[in-house]
């Protein structure tokens, strides 16, 4: 897999997003039935999509997932700026595994948030 847009389908509304498990930068909880959260994102205020793509790089390894959006939590008190958000959802699927770095598989800079068709 190269890029988001093997993932998408047609004018789907979606949030891909960068995450690893390096350290303590862990953005990304999967429970067993296929739930789970993305957090701390620096998103718009209503970003008015319907999927998150995650790209969850962990040793040496960049697995693509797909997933329905239940809600969006925020913005999180915890952060002085208050623009920063947890990602809920549901459906969960693994895609694959990209053969890209996050800049070409989003087709972006170095920025971990990418919007498709907003």
């Amino acid at each position: 897999m190269k890029s988001v847009n093997e993932i998408i389908k047609g004018n789907e509304r979606t949030v891909a997003v960068f995450t690893t498990h390096e350290k303590l930068s862990s953005n990304l909880l999967i429970n067993k039935d296929n739930t789970g959260y993305t957090g701390d994102w620096v998103l718009r205020r209503s970003p008015n999509v319907d999927f998150v793509v995650i790209y969850h790089r962990q040793d040496m390894k960049n697995n693509i997932y797909k997933a329905d959006i239940t809600s969006i939590e925020g913005p999180l008190r915890e952060y002085s700026d208050r623009k920063r958000y947890k990602i809920h959802f549901r459906n969960l699927q693994h895609c694959g595994v990209a053969l890209t770095n996050w800049p070409e598989f989003a087709d972006c800079g170095a920025y971990p948030v990418r919007y498709l068709n907003t």
